[in-house]
């Protein structure tokens, strides 16, 4: 025992992996790469499996969590009496000493599987028969009410729910096979405590655990598990569906040719690379089959498998997008002055495309079925692009009122629900207009949100802002990301509408188009109705998000429901061939 007052002496320790030991996220290599973010449960082709986690759940023994038709073979049963463990010595204890368990209590369980006890468990089939924890008792087999044994599944959540401390266990020995009779003892007792498996003085992994225990069960991507797993599941280092790589000037490139193919998900397993041969991935694992590598070509050409980054296969030099290398503020007052500035740009983008929306037909007044169904889509798509803008309004807001009450602005900013006066995307920016979704107002909705080039861009140094250090306590950053990886969610459901409209766009745009489709004019009873409730809803949220509650204020709830009938309106008008006239300073 380490006498008292005498703080514990380790190593530092260094990690030898250059993007642990980053600070920033390293370009090209996954968020996994990194502890804090390690999905780390128990399912194969992950970081570790937790279950091996809790088969060293009890000092000194080591369990296995079997699930059989056999009643004899599941549950959790113990596999090794393993007296080797550190956390059985006081000595090797390594932990701080609030959590060093009471000294007897190591002492008595040490002798235990030292002697009769421990040589008894090393014969035979030994199972769990219940566990107790402050005061409290779960039975993984009762045989007083003649039920069968727990499954190794439902065990082992029982374990995992175990709390670091004090524990008993009652085993007992089963036998190998019907009808046979099992020797004495048929039941141990033992004292211990439930494992704490990191450390709480070093922060590693208990040393109980043997190099590569902790990934043993896993898939092996070395191996012919590469191409067939039973579970069909893997991680990163083996996707099943990705995107196309969307190559950038010159030669055959399928992807600019068909604007869908840039969203389309495809079987990264294909055997067939060439990209102008490359088709979607089926529905099913059994459909996708015939297409994929055997195990032969596996071996021989795995090389060919794609790197994967964002989603997206990869086969040139990537290059970190500009949210990776932007320039920060200097200021928080700056941070959140160009926040107001997006917030408006949020609000003018959703207005655009709520006008734009209601400019196409509706199609249950059209009768012809194809047209009827790309109706749907594109509308269908129209709005929800419209609402997650809606939602982005939102965010840069709470990102304004975060920075305030954190007092980390000079002065009260937001909240902000202006509209902005120009619309980024093209060479230069343009003025905003309300038109209908004709051929270049679609194409104009792509270029504000190509990736990297306008709109999610334009959060590139907020985002590298909100990485600095300064603001890390405030988990800010994750906010504007999402709206980064919102942008080109948009970017792809705009082109597919693009593809979908495509028979119609040059030669034929009236067959999709309201025909008249104007604005409605500011004197029109509906038009008033319309603007009126859109002042309502600004009303409410300005309100909102100068409270901050920006979720379950009675005035979000209102302005929500202000939405669903000013959508009644706009449907009424667009039936007119009118649209809402948000505001009135454009050339429309």
């Amino acid at each position: 025992m380490r006498e008292k007052n005498v703080p514990l002496k380790s190593e530092k320790i260094f990690a030898l992996n250059l993007t642990a030991r980053a600070a920033v996220t390293v370009v090209g290599n996954p968020v996994t790469t990194r502890m804090e973010s390690g999905v780390s449960n128990c399912f194969p082709g992950l970081e570790f499996d937790h279950r091996n986690l809790d088969r060293r759940f009890f000092p000194g023994l080591v369990f296995d969590f079997v699930s059989s038709s056999d009643d004899l073979r599941q549950g959790a049963r113990l596999m090794q009496v393993d007296v080797s463990d550190p956390d059985l010595d006081p000595s090797t204890f390594a932990n701080a000493p609030e959590d060093q368990p009471d000294a007897n209590a190591q002492s008595q369980l040490a002798t235990a599987l030292y002697g009769d006890p421990g040589a008894a468990l090393a014969q035979g089939a030994w199972f769990i028969e219940s566990i107790s924890q402050g005061g409290k008792t779960i039975s993984l087999h009762e045989r007083a009410v003649g039920r069968p044994p727990l499954d190794g599944r439902p065990a082992w959540r029982l374990v995992r729910s175990l709390q670091p401390g004090p524990v008993r266990i009652v085993l007992v020995r089963r036998p190998t096979r019907q009808g046979e009779r099992v020797p004495a003892p048929r039941s141990i007792r033992l004292s211990g405590w439930r494992r704490r498996f990191v450390s709480s003085d070093t922060g590693v992994v208990s040393e109980a655990y043997m190099p590569g225990e902790l990934s043993q069960s896993l898939c092996s991507p070395w191996m012919h598990d590469f191409r067939d797993c039973a579970c069909t599941y893997w991680a990163s280092n083996h996707p099943d569906i990705v995107l196309n790589e969307e190559i950038v000037g010159g030669g055959e490139n399928p992807v600019t040719e068909n604007p869908l193919t840039a969203g389309t998900p495809i079987d990264w397993l294909r055997s067939d690379r060439w990209p102008a041969r490359t088709a979607a991935a089926e529905g099913t694992e059994g459909q996708n089959r015939a297409a994929q590598m055997d195990h032969y070509q596996i071996n021989r050409r795995w090389q060919d498998l794609s790197i994967v980054l964002g989603g997206r296969e990869v086969s040139r030099i990537f290059n970190a997008r500009e949210a990776d290398t932007a320039k920060t503020f200097a200021t928080a007052d700056d941070l959140a002055a160009e926040l107001v500035k997006l917030a408006e740009l949020e609000h003018l983008v959703s207005l655009e495309y709520l006008y734009a929306l209601y400019s196409v037909k509706n199609p249950a007044l059209v009768k012809d079925t194809a047209l009827q169904n790309a109706l749907t889509f594109v509308r269908h798509e129209l709005l929800g692009i419209a609402v997650s803008e809606m939602r982005h309004l939102r965010w840069a807001n709470q990102l304004i009122w975060e920075l305030e009450h954190a007092n980390l602005t000079t002065k009260p900013i937001g909240p902000s629900l202006g509209i902005a006066l120009f619309m980024p995307g093209g060479p230069t920016p343009r003025r905003r207009m309300l038109n209908g979704l004709t051929k270049e107002t679609l194409q104009s909705f792509i270029d504000v949100e190509q990736p990297s080039g306008t709109l999610d861009g334009a959060y590139a140094r907020v985002l590298a802002t909100l990485r600095q250090p300064k603001y890390s306590g405030l988990s800010l950053e994750q906010l504007a990301a999402r709206i980064v990886a919102d942008g080109m969610q948009h970017y792809s459901k705009f082109r597919e509408i693009q593809v979908i409209l495509k028979p119609y766009l040059d030669t034929n745009p009236s067959a999709y188009l309201q025909t008249p489709y104007q604005k409605a004019p500011v004197s029109h009873p509906g038009a008033q109705k319309a603007l009126k409730m859109y002042a309502e809803i600004i009303d409410d949220l300005t309100k909102a998000y100068k409270l901050g509650d920006m979720e379950d204020a009675h005035l979000i709830a209102d302005a929500r429901r202000k939405m669903f009938d000013l959508k009644a309106i706009a449907e009424e008008l667009a039936d007119k061939g009118l649209g809402i006239p948000y505001f009135q300073d454009d050339n429309a």
